[in-house]
């Protein structure tokens, strides 16, 4: 017999999305330069137990996606991501270096719910900064079809210097602008 799946869906009141905000910005502030590697090794840790999860729902494995891609973003040195802005990323993160969870996440189905909810904030406040990190590893991706040759590792850097140039100048107008467009 094949097994059926559902959709469920819910919205935050106001109350409910002050209270995760609340945590979101408490996390954030308590963050420290000093805390990157704690930080970096605790959302690594998660992004491992969530995939590694038989009970993460679906929702659950694509905001972890997100989560992913942010870390990359930081970490990723041709990106080469503006200190500010790195520094603003470990600061968002720094609520899942956090051992105390709302939801633990052993519970069945809901256990990385908050998780996925406290993910959704970062993407929101990140939005421009991924399409941008997503824009420039694709052109990457796809930027040399010979790396090995002389001339492609020459023109390569040079190459990554311009997109992400153009990259960071389209990321800084969307922020201006407040676009909300679909990426």
């Amino acid at each position: 017999m094949a097994e059926k799946s559902f959709k469920v869906t819910f919205t935050l009141n106001e109350k409910d999305a002050a209270y995760f905000r609340n945590l979101y910005r408490t996390a954030r502030k308590h963050a420290s330069p000093e805390d990157r590697k704690k930080i970096v090794r605790s959302v690594k840790r998660l992004i491992k137990k969530v995939r590694a999860a038989d009970t993460a729902p679906r929702f659950v494995l694509d905001a972890i996606s997100s989560l992913e891609d942010i870390l990359q973003m930081i970490e990723d040195e041709d990106y080469a991501l503006p200190r500010p802005v790195v520094q603003r990323a470990l600061a968002a993160l720094a609520y899942f270096a956090n051992p105390q969870d709302v939801i633990p996440d052993h519970v069945p189905a809901l256990g990385f719910l908050d998780d996925a909810i406290m993910i959704k904030f970062v993407e929101e406040e990140f939005k421009h900064e991924l399409w941008g990190y997503r824009k420039f590893r694709k052109f990457r991706d796809g930027a040399e079809q010979r790396p090995w040759s002389p001339v492609a590792r020459k023109r390569l850097p040079e190459r990554l210097q311009a997109k992400r140039n153009e990259i960071r100048g389209k990321i800084r107008e969307r922020e201006i602008s407040g676009h909300k467009g679909l990426w």
